[in-house]
């Protein structure tokens, strides 16, 4: 498996609960810096998700203040969040190819 992938479906079954939120908050954190914000066009579910995340490069930004549920539910939202935006992506595509092939054939 390649480490990416592996990164991006590792379950932390040998972890601790508290611990399998912190591992995934990494993760979550990784994501959201990776993620092309021109796909993310609503300001305010980005602002809120990286309140949510950990920014380990911001030290004003560090997640010490927050509870259990809100890094589990960011950490949720993070994963449906990236289902979302690759299932919007393959729509997009398949809507333009077909208005391609519409355009051609007149």
């Amino acid at each position: 498996m390649v480490i990416e992938e592996r990164r991006k479906q590792d379950r932390f079954l040998n972890l601790h609960n508290d611990d399998v939120l912190w591992a995934n908050m990494i993760r979550a954190n990784t994501d959201l810096l990776m993620m092309d914000r021109k796909e993310m066009t609503d300001n305010v579910l980005y602002d809120l998700l990286k309140m949510g995340v950990l920014d380990w490069e911001a030290p004003n930004d560090r997640l010490n203040q927050t509870t259990p549920a809100m890094r589990h539910s960011t950490a949720m939202m993070m994963r449906m969040l990236s289902r979302v935006l690759q299932l919007e992506a393959k729509v997009r595509s398949a809507s333009c190819s077909s208005c391609m092939s519409q355009l051609t054939s007149f």
